[in-house]
């Protein structure tokens, strides 16, 4: 198993709550969601907060999966070390992913059958699908299941609440959360150290 780097790890969280807090502030903006008792830009204090520790929580069960024994499915590229262009562009696809579930929310059915589609030719022409696709539905209903949760303690309000008081196309979003987790961690974590010079 990979050594757990701790450092990469709390970078990788600082990256992804940022990423979230900003995407986050998109659904406010175009009122999918909306916050009992907002604090700044209509978000509540603790947003950025809790998405600092989902990241990390998500980095170290993606850890402890890829290095996993007893999972016996290929995960050579989801192990390995990772470049910047793929990371980028798979935070790019995410970012737009999200921004579209703010601004194009108005039909929840068309939006996550568009999201799943998507998702879906993405992951049949990507490495390690069945790994990916176990990270993707752990991923999604770990989503549902807290932000649904959120809701029931009357943290947080969506606009259309289908499934235990979200939408399903959040489902959607948090599928193509995988890839950019994968490329988080391949390029974030797993990245060799740079040789100490003499």
């Amino acid at each position: 198993m990979k050594s757990l780097r701790v450092d990469r790890i709390l970078l990788l969280a600082l990256w992804g709550a940022l990423v979230a807090t900003f995407c986050d502030g998109v659904h406010v903006h175009t009122e999918t969601l909306s916050y009992p008792d907002p604090l700044w830009f209509g978000q509540a204090w603790w947003v950025f907060p809790l998405f600092f520790v989902a990241f990390a929580l998500l980095a170290v069960t993606y850890q402890f999966l890829v290095a996993a024994p007893w999972l016996k499915l290929p995960r050579e590229y989801s192990a390995s070390s990772g470049e910047l262009v793929p990371f980028v562009e798979a935070l790019v696809v995410f970012v737009l992913v999200y921004v579209l579930s703010g601004f194009g929310n108005h039909d929840p059915i068309f939006l996550g059958i568009f999201f799943l589609v998507a998702f879906v030719l993405r992951w049949l022409g990507g490495p390690d699908r069945s790994f990916l696709l176990l990270i993707a539905v752990l991923l999604a209903i770990a989503g549902i299941l807290v932000e649904g949760t959120l809701h029931q303690f009357g943290l947080v309000s969506y606009r259309q609440p289908e499934i235990y008081g979200v939408p399903w196309w959040l489902g959607g979003v948090y599928l193509h959360g995988a890839f950019l987790l994968r490329e988080g961690m391949r390029f974030l974590v797993f990245r060799p150290s740079a040789p100490s010079q003499p």
